[in-house]
């Protein structure tokens, strides 16, 4: 055991160590430098990172160390391949205003600020607003028995659902870290949160919620939509606050959690620039969005 903690106390020292020269002559070593101030834009660092998680595998599988060191000297090591520590956006939409600071714009449907919970968007309301904008007394009741027989006789509205987006143009990072308070609440809704690239807003990654069915992560590019991973089960329709964090490195591993719990961990390198902006979307239910954050390299 003790050769092989020397070897990676070894490793880790050489990496924080400042530059130096052997005395030696015909030493092997040569100078050391930075390899995050290369012009590779920390390509040799991510190489290096990734060799020290091949050795760490390699010492759990061989149980040549304590597994706790082990996890310590993993965990300091993908350190450094999640360093968010620019926010890019921060809104809690206590102004009561989301076109300005930070502006936010609508794509389609309908958002508004409900006082002292944050930006939302009922698309059931919209709905029944349309309708009884459209017919009054008599009419309206007919237009409920309607649905009602309808959904008794088991038809089907063949109209397309209605759909709510609206998007924030920001510079995202390629690595980059989304975190959102968010509360649902009616049952068979779905809310999507995702980084765009493109004036369109179409092209990117999105975080799929549905109710009662668990979260998804989807790679969204020019020929379609694909699913990246799916998460078990989860139900968040209580009308209480729940936090979603979304994380993802530069070395393309994404991790999304829910209130604390991990429901997500993959990666994924279909995009390798960096976003245009964050979108929020959803075609049924009722979201409000308390808070959103997001922090970039």
């Amino acid at each position: 055991m003790r050769p092989f903690l020397f070897v990676i106390s070894a490793i880790v020292a050489i990496a924080c160590l400042a530059p130096f020269k052997s005395d030696a002559q015909n030493s092997r070593y040569s100078t050391w430098s930075d390899p995050s101030a290369q012009s590779t834009g920390g390509e040799d660092l991510n190489a290096f990172i990734e060799k020290l998680n091949k050795l760490i595998d390699e010492a759990e599988k061989a149980k040549a160390a304590d597994p706790v060191f082990l996890q310590d000297l993993r965990n300091l090591a993908n350190g450094a391949k999640t360093p968010w520590n620019t926010v890019v956006l921060d809104d809690a939409f206590a102004d009561g205003n989301f076109t300005a600071n930070p502006a936010w714009e609508v794509l389609s449907g309908a958002y508004f600020i409900e006082t002292g919970w944050g930006l939302r968007n009922k698309l059931i309301q919209a709905q029944q607003q349309q309708s009884s904008g459209s017919a009054g007394g008599d009419d309206l009741a007919k237009v409920l028995l309607g649905t009602i027989l309808k959904k008794a006789t088991g038809q089907q509205n063949t109209s397309q659902p209605a759909s709510n987006v609206i998007v924030t143009r920001t510079k995202v990072t390629n690595a980059f870290q989304i975190e959102l308070e968010l509360s649902s609440w009616e049952p068979d809704g779905n809310f999507t949160v995702g980084v765009f690239q493109g004036q369109a807003a179409n092209i990117g990654y999105r975080l799929l919620y549905t109710s009662g069915k668990g979260v998804q992560l989807h790679r969204v590019g020019s020929s379609g939509s694909s699913v990246v991973a799916t998460s078990e089960p989860l139900t968040l329709e209580d009308k209480k606050s729940h936090v979603i964090r979304w994380s993802r490195g530069t070395d393309g591993q994404m991790v999304i959690n829910v209130d604390g719990n991990e429901m997500i961990s993959t990666t994924d390198r279909g995009f390798s620039d960096p976003f245009d902006g964050v979108r929020i979307s959803n075609t049924s239910g009722d979201f409000i969005v308390k808070r959103i954050t997001a922090k970039g390299v």
